[in-house]
């Protein structure tokens, strides 16, 4: 089958045209980006259910959980150490989440796990972390199946962000930039539409 000249040349531009698009992308969206997934662990606290108390004990929790460990994760100084700590300290998360269940009367049990989540783009007080697989720690009450609450305990960012935090952690301070400037924004739009 023979293709016309202006055929051809029109599949040639089009491939062309494709080629310095996804160059751009490319160049558009830092390198340092993926570093982020990598830097932080994920506090993600689910709910029983919906209903008002199930809701408000899951806050409970969550405050508990925050008040008692955050401290240890954050004394790592690194993500690994954060990491190692996080895993260790899950017996005890499971008892403290556990106890403040029994303290408010509810009926289930908590269940807490270290694992890797997909979570969407998130802004912290002026640090908006791009959509992607982040190390979790999870806290599942009861079933489950209700609203989810989330936020950075490593580096602490729960109680108020802060761009230094970020920089002070093994994200480092160029990338911490990347995360905290406005003008990025628009890039991490790029990072989620193609994945």
């Amino acid at each position: 089958m023979y293709l016309h000249r202006p055929l051809l040349s029109r599949c040639f531009a089009l491939f062309a045209a494709c080629f310095l698009l996804l160059n751009a992308v490319d160049a558009l969206v830092p390198g340092r980006e993926s570093g982020i997934f990598d830097g932080v662990i994920r506090l993600h606290v689910i709910a029983d259910g919906d209903g008002k108390e199930e809701q408000r004990v899951k806050l409970l929790v969550r405050d508990r959980i925050l008040a008692e460990f955050s401290g240890a994760l954050s004394a790592a100084g690194d993500i690994r150490a954060a990491a190692d700590t996080a895993s260790k300290l899950i017996p005890r998360i499971c008892e403290t989440a556990n106890r403040v269940l029994a303290e408010n009367g509810a009926p289930y049990k908590a269940r807490a796990y270290l694992v890797r989540e997909r979570y969407p783009t998130r802004d912290y007080g002026g640090i908006s972390l791009p959509s992607g697989e982040y190390c979790s720690l999870k806290i599942v009450l009861g079933e489950g199946n209700g609203k989810n609450w989330w936020c950075v305990m490593f580096p602490p960012l729960c109680f108020g962000a802060s761009a230094k935090a970020l920089a002070d952690t093994a994200v480092g301070e160029r990338s911490a930039r990347v995360f905290t400037k406005k003008k990025y924004v628009f890039r991490f739009k790029l990072l989620e539409l193609f994945g």
